[in-house]
């Protein structure tokens, strides 16, 4: 999360605590098998959170199981938090530089590629050999002898490391609530994404497409006002209307849905507050008091209407439309705020439909699995249209690793929303991400077509590229195709079908 601000105006906010950070902290050497060259005690920095420091370019790759599809034809793209520099603080999901992990399909046969997103505070930090940018929940004033004329002057960095979104023609790494970087499909950087404008916009890590315009709703909030701005970009990539919702106050808001009618948004009492930061507390805060506030908001924003609910937070929503006069919801469900996925109490985030009825307004809430998960996803061809499937992973006890870190997992469910039956596919003693839904290219079905997963090997180190088939996920896997280097634990992912 970046919003640009002085070194004057965060002086003040942190008061006389705050300590310039200087050049000590030098990264070692890369390792041999590409890792970045220094350790940490942090879990979510070690195992296969390390990052990886090495670039490379790795054509027919081995397939260990099963064949590629001959008629897979585009991009499995996935982007992450990969440090370069051992971090001064470090808040997983919320800090990093952007590493895109992409493996090309063509004719039966992958290859793979990975780069860095080239963001300016990643070209800083190259320049000082070290992190010089603090933490989304530990900023840190930068001495300015270590930034150039045009750097970004903290004190966070927009590291563009949370998605991957191709839009209009454009391949966009995103962050929270900032720019974002545009990429070739080669993934070299180009630099911010403007939209057809004079200078780059802020977007969220999450963006939604209309099912029947094609239009791209956007969003960005704020930790000074409490405000979230929407941004509606055509099918070309040009921004052609922008439009402020008021909230109570300045409230982390990470993903939202959209229906045909409207833009759904959850804004829970996670809260900025900046006389808490002066006071050398976290800066944002969580304020169960206020419970949680969802707007109905008009597509073009002529109107906003908010219902009341009880504390909770929402990373992640799997789709949301119209059916019946009510909004259904389907999300993973957080009891509070809690960095890193962790659960807060021994109740995790488990997945809920919400109903909202839009005659009485009436909200009705049912859990629909319960299983610790997260990083739901469905067909994303149907988002804002009804859907029965999402997918989304768990950990279950045939996972080996010891105390493993949150956001940890080793299975991937199938789940059908309407009734809530589960079908699984168990990787045992391998660490799976998220999956992205690769369509058919005759698609006729909801899950006619493939789930692109990241599995890691915790004996062996390695890393596999799984596809599943979406409609029969436990079965034995389409492909496991062996990448060439670890590919540490990332957050999300798109597939690009080639034109």
């Amino acid at each position: 999360m970046t919003e640009t601000i002085s070194r004057r105006e965060f002086n003040e906010l942190l008061g006389s605590s705050a300590v310039a950070i200087g050049l000590g902290g030098r990264k070692a050497l890369a390792s041999e098998n590409g890792d970045v060259g220094w350790t940490s005690d942090d879990p979510h920095l070690s195992g296969n959170y390390l990052p990886v420091e090495r670039e490379i370019d790795a054509d027919n790759l081995p397939v260990m199981a099963g064949r590629i599809p001959p008629d897979l034809s585009g991009a499995y793209m996935r982007n992450g938090p990969n440090p370069l520099f051992k971090p001064i603080y470090y808040a997983y999901p919320m800090d990093g530089d952007g590493m895109i992990h992409a493996v090309y399909f063509e004719n039966g046969r992958a290859r793979y590629r990975n780069r860095f997103v080239q963001t300016a505070g990643l070209r800083a930090e190259r320049r000082a050999g070290s992190a010089i940018y603090g933490s989304f929940t530990h900023p840190v004033p930068i001495d300015p002898a270590l930034i150039a004329p045009g750097d970004p002057p903290g004190p966070f960095k927009n590291g563009a490391f949370i998605s991957v979104l191709h839009h209009g023609g454009h391949l966009l790494a995103l962050d929270e609530a900032t720019t974002c970087y545009e990429m070739t499909m080669d993934l070299a950087t180009i630099g911010e994404w403007k939209a057809g404008t004079d200078k780059p916009i802020r977007l969220g890590a999450h963006n939604r497409r209309h099912p029947k315009t094609g239009t791209l709703f956007t969003l960005a909030y704020s930790f000074r006002e409490p405000t979230v701005e929407f941004h509606q970009i055509d099918p070309y990539g040009n921004l052609t209307r922008s439009f402020s919702v008021a909230l109570a106050a300045p409230t982390m808001i990470h993903d939202f849905v959209l229906t045909e009618r409207y833009i759904v948004l959850l804004a829970g009492p996670a809260i900025f507050d900046l006389k808490a930061a002066q006071a050398g507390e976290p800066m944002l805060q969580w304020q169960p008091s206020r419970g949680t506030r969802i707007g109905l908001i008009a597509l073009d924003g002529s109107s906003t209407e908010w219902l009341e609910a009880d504390p909770f937070f929402v990373f992640h929503f799997g789709n949301a439309y119209e059916r019946g006069g009510q909004l259904v919801i389907d999300y993973v469900r957080h009891d509070r705020l809690n960095l890193g996925y962790a659960a807060a109490t021994q109740k995790g985030p488990t997945l809920h439909r919400m109903n909202i009825d839009l005659a009485n307004r009436k909200i009705s809430d049912t859990e629909i699995v319960d299983m610790i998960v997260e990083f739901p996803r469905v067909n994303d061809a149907l988002n804002a249209l009804p859907t029965h499937f999402v997918y989304l992973p768990t950990r279950t006890n045939t996972l080996g690793v010891d105390d493993p870190p949150s956001a940890t997992f080793n299975t991937m469910l199938k789940v059908n929303t309407e009734t809530g039956d589960t079908v699984r596919h168990d990787f045992g003693n391998r660490v799976a991400g998220e999956a992205t839904f690769i369509p058919r290219r005759a698609n006729h079905a909801e899950d006619d077509g493939y789930l692109a997963i990241f599995a890691f090997d915790p004996v062996n180190r390695t890393s596999d590229l799984v596809l599943l088939e979406a409609a029969h996920i436990d079965a034995k896997p389409v492909a496991v195709i062996r990448l060439p280097q670890r590919v540490p634990q990332g957050l999300h992912g798109t597939w690009i079908p080639k034109a």
